[in-house]
């Protein structure tokens, strides 16, 4: 069963802040930052399936506050 994240309600963030972040994390960042939850949420699925990653962008389990039917 795959997991579908829930939509949380994204803030506004002033073009500042992202001009902030491509200056101390560099423009790919700042431009991943900009996009939808949903197309972050896609992006990650995709690294997470297509290459040998870390556990940190697994699902988090129930007792951190995981989806407990994962």
């Amino acid at each position: 069963m795959a997991y579908t994240p829930k939509a949380p309600i994204e803030p506004e963030y002033p073009e500042e802040y992202y001009e902030h972040l491509a200056k101390i994390l560099g423009q790919e960042a700042a431009d991943w930052a900009r996009l939808p939850y949903f197309e972050r949420w896609k992006a990650l699925e995709w690294q997470h399936q297509n290459f040998n990653t870390p556990d940190d962008l697994s699902v988090w389990p129930p007792e951190l506050g995981g989806d407990p039917t994962y």
